[in-house]
């Protein structure tokens, strides 16, 4: 993990805990393991109306110095194998894993429904296919060398949110009008990373504050869930990216060993994401199926450790020059590679 800005991989580690715990808890919930339903739909309304914003933020960024590195076309070609193959290749493995023991779990998935991820993603999915559909948007708009004027992204950006909250729109570009403005922060907040650096437990103080109050007036006062359409949810979602953020600065500056894993749980966001699912529910069946256990801890403690823990191992373990070939579960080999095939013209 050299040369990189680990602040970042500290701010992705905590949103990927909380999409592995997120999942998790819903899994156990949708089974029908004993639950406080009250808990559970406060929990999950709060973890939901910031932690899928925060990647979108996360994904924006590093898309400008991506872009001058690699140009438009190198920066869709890099999006196509790093973003659009893992989408493709896990939608069908998960889907037609789904379909086979469709009688074990929480929810029937046919066929036609997996095919249909060109326009219909399943699951997690839909942040892969709707993060793509964004980097080849703000490809397009930007050039290497001539970019528009600062403004417009950003009230553009706000407007579509705006649009989606009170127009009907159909996918993806629901989607892309709701996390749109997202990315667009994203992008213009790397220029502020040094001041934050310098400003960072004031930072996280003022931001749980400002975070807990709106949480506080959203569900405890007007009885709100993240689904909820409100001007308040992109306060909500806003405070916490920014809790988020400059908690990981300020735990990357302190640098300390026994926080390193949380680093690495954000070095290997992806391979998490593409994965959880399926751990989380392998375990949620062999714990009630087979070993008949109901309680509702051991499911979310061993499942979400399952869903952070194996994803990273068979990442580590493709890096392996024995274990080559499951590299492939995560980047398209060379003969499939767009960004390759673009190098080698």
């Amino acid at each position: 993990m050299q040369n990189r800005d680990h602040w970042v991989d500290y701010a992705k580690g905590l949103g990927i805990l909380l999409v592995v715990y997120g999942h998790v808890s819903r899994g156990i919930f949708n089974a029908g393991i004993k639950v406080d339903a009250e808990l559970f739909k406060l929990v999950d309304s709060v973890i939901y109306s910031f932690h899928m914003p925060l990647f979108f933020f996360l994904s924006g960024l590093f898309f400008l110095p991506s872009l001058q590195k690699y140009g438009r076309t190198g920066l869709i070609a890099d999006k196509v194998d790093r973003v659009l193959y893992p989408y493709i290749l896990w939608s069908l493995l998960q889907g037609f894993i789904e379909v086979f023991l469709s009688g074990y779990t929480t929810s029937s998935t046919t066929t036609g429904e997996v095919l249909s991820l060109f326009w219909q993603p399943r699951a997690q999915f839909w942040f892969l296919y709707v993060l793509f559909a964004i980097f080849v948007l703000m490809a397009m708009l930007y050039r290497e060398r001539q970019s528009l004027p600062e403004w417009v992204l950003p009230l553009t950006a706000l407007a579509a949110w705006f649009l989606q909250m009170f127009v009907q729109l159909p996918f993806p570009l629901d989607f892309i009008g709701s996390y749109l403005i997202f990315f667009v922060l994203g992008m213009s907040a790397l220029r502020w990373k040094d001041v934050l650096k310098t400003q960072a437990l004031t930072a996280t103080l003022c931001a749980a504050a400002i975070f807990t109050g709106l949480e506080y007036l959203f569900h405890a006062q007007l009885h709100l869930v993240y689904t909820d359409k409100s001007v308040l949810n992109l306060a909500l979602a806003i405070a916490g990216i920014a809790l988020i953020c400059s908690a990981a600065v300020l735990l990357a500056q302190w640098n300390q060993q026994w926080m390193t894993w949380l680093a690495m749980l954000g070095y290997c966001s992806m391979p998490i994401y593409l994965m959880h699912i399926l751990t989380g529910s392998g375990v949620r069946i062999v714990l009630s199926k087979l070993l008949h256990i109901q309680s509702a801890a051991p499911h979310l403690i061993i499942g979400s450790l399952a869903g952070l823990l194996i994803p990273v191992a068979v990442y580590q373990l493709s890096k392996n020059a024995g274990l080559h070939g499951l590299r492939y579960l995560f980047m398209p080999p060379a003969g499939l590679s767009l960004k390759v095939r673009l190098a080698r013209k």
